[in-house]
């Protein structure tokens, strides 16, 4: 994604995630198919697979923010649409550590379906890599073999959230 997680951007993905904010959310939709549309182009993947969020955290915040997105890119994209589920609940990523990050997801995502050999990764905001990173390792199990990565932004260099 070619947004970094600051400023109108970072207001509009909040507002989106925690007060599930579906205008918000569709703006977002928007920049990112215009982006995947200008950067790469549908031909090498074959399907997205989203990182939801455990049960009782979407609870909490009334919706899961990647699940509602990954949805409506795989419409927009006539793509199909696998999710990882989470084994447990982790704790929120939020102000840890990169290596804290890592351990915090390490094992947590599960793929129930075997996958096509490209698929395209779906987070919202990419920190540390740590989330896609699980998810990528949860994805080869199931065989896909080319994993691409996508977030609607990404912290600053040396920035955490």
């Amino acid at each position: 994604m070619p947004f970094l997680y600051e400023d109108e951007i970072a207001q509009l993905i909040q507002r989106f995630k925690f007060n599930a904010d579906r205008r918000a959310g569709q703006i977002l939709l928007q920049l990112m198919v215009h982006a995947f549309d200008v950067q790469h182009g549908p031909e090498h993947v074959q399907a997205i697979v989203t990182a939801d969020l455990h049960l009782s955290r979407a609870r909490e915040r009334g919706f899961d923010q990647t699940r509602w997105l990954g949805q409506r890119l795989a419409h927009a994209l006539d793509l199909p649409l696998y999710r990882a589920t989470r084994r447990r609940q982790t704790p929120t990523q939020r102000g840890l550590s990169r290596s804290a990050r890592q351990r915090n997801v390490r094992h947590v995502y599960h793929v129930t379906s075997a996958l096509p050999p490209c698929v395209l990764l779906l987070d919202d905001v990419m920190t540390t890599g740590a989330t896609l990173d699980a998810l990528s390792r949860a994805c080869r199990e199931k065989g896909a073999e080319h994993v691409t990565a996508c977030a609607m932004a990404r912290t600053p260099a040396g920035r955490a959230i």
